[in-house]
């Protein structure tokens, strides 16, 4: 029975260091078209799969952003979130988060605008 997961574990071990060695000869950008192209084709949500943020707006006075990295600026005017795709700048009058969580960010005020800046 041992001998059957060593043979399994050496098995993955190979598969994995190919996949290594394959991924090092692929370009950054090209493995990016991929996911889109494979995400495209399953019909399978971009926010998820090429972890891209998602803005949902009510209005000009609630705004969700999923998928965020960090919070780079916080005033009553301001709010700029940092992304993956770079940092969202969200303008308004007595802007404030009203819950946040690991995966997302809810902002209540009177929005002015949103900006994305890279």
């Amino acid at each position: 029975m041992a001998w059957r997961l060593d043979a399994k574990r050496q098995k993955n071990e190979k598969i994995s260091k190919s996949k290594q060695k394959l991924e090092k000869n692929i370009k950054p950008d090209t493995k990016i078209r991929l996911r889109e192209k494979f995400t495209e084709m399953l019909e399978l949500p971009k926010e998820i799969v090429l972890d891209m943020p998602k803005l949902t707006m009510l209005g000009n006075g609630d705004l969700i952003i999923e998928n965020y990295k960090g919070i780079v600026e916080y005033d009553e005017d301001i709010l700029r979130v940092n992304t993956t795709s770079g940092i969202i700048k969200v303008n308004g009058e007595d802007v404030y988060i009203k819950e946040i969580t690991p995966e997302s960010i809810m902002i209540y005020g009177n929005i002015f605008s949103l900006e994305f800046l890279k």
